[in-house]
């Protein structure tokens, strides 16, 4: 069956506020986009060594913010090197635009659900591979009917 998924947080304990900016990165949601899983990791580890080493720009993350990061959302499908899990996109599993009977049915789509119940997020980073771009609100301008919207 599907794998666990794992969620770290970086923060600093000491000066965590509950007004401390909280940043989401997501390393993968279709296992079969590789980069994102290494991407979040690697960037944890530089985060947390130049923090170790007092390299100025790690502190001030880390002092200034709390950090939620889930390497690997879709766990099942990077295993098996496969988009889906268990034959659905993750991606497409969430409660967005379909009504409550055909969604939250993948561990990945439920674990970042959870993860976003618990947090008020102001920015997010999500990984695919292919793609080249920063999106902002939702990377097209299907989802809002509103020509205002997007400035």
């Amino acid at each position: 069956g599907p794998c666990l998924v794992w969620v770290m947080e970086i923060r600093n304990p000491l000066t965590v506020t509950p007004r401390t900016p909280e940043v989401f990165f997501s390393g993968t949601i279709h296992g079969d986009e590789r980069v994102g899983p290494t991407s979040v990791v690697e960037f944890a580890t530089a985060l947390l060594q130049g923090y170790r080493d007092g390299h100025r720009w790690a502190r001030r993350i880390v002092d200034t913010r709390r950090l939620t990061l889930v390497p690997c959302g879709n766990a099942y499908g990077y295993y098996h090197n496969t988009r889906t899990e268990l034959g659905i996109d993750p991606n497409r599993d969430f409660a967005w635009d379909q009504t409550a009977t055909f969604c939250m049915k993948t561990v990945a789509a439920r674990s970042i659900n959870e993860v976003y119940r618990s947090h008020v997020f102001q920015l997010s980073a999500t990984f695919h591979g292919g793609d080249n771009l920063v999106a902002y609100p939702w990377g097209d301008n299907l989802h809002c009917d509103n020509p205002n919207y997007y400035g």
